[in-house]
């Protein structure tokens, strides 16, 4: 979902709702997918923007739905934006693939020159 589409919801329902629609879950599988199940009229009310998502189930929502639609708008309303969390072992890993992509680009090249002055 591009990022201008979720800012531009002007209601926290409205961004609840983009992100229950973006899952492509009927509301009744997102609301009783929560431990304990949320009952209809709460849902309903915060598609609306008449009640909000309690804070402590925003992991498990993102999860149901599976998207951080919501969790992106409120932290836009405050000036932030989400940043996925990477730990010292995908750090690393993502550095050693870069410095691989890095030597296998520089080997094609040598092997381009070698082969174009054995033609």
């Amino acid at each position: 979902m591009p990022i201008e589409i979720i800012r531009s919801k002007r209601t926290a329902g409205a961004a609840f709702t983009l992100a229950c629609d973006a899952s492509g879950l009927e509301d009744k599988e997102i609301a009783m997918a929560f431990t304990p199940p949320i009952d209809a009229g709460t849902f309903s009310k915060m598609k609306k923007s008449m009640a909000t998502l309690n804070a402590d189930l925003l992991r498990d929502f993102c999860r149901i739905v599976g998207n951080t639609i919501y969790a992106e708008w409120l932290a836009y309303q405050v000036g932030c934006t989400l940043v996925m969390i990477q730990t010292e072992a995908e750090r690393m890993a993502a550095e050693e693939r870069a410095k691989r992509e890095e030597f296998e680009k520089e080997n094609k090249l040598l092997r381009q020159l070698l082969q174009g002055k054995a033609a």
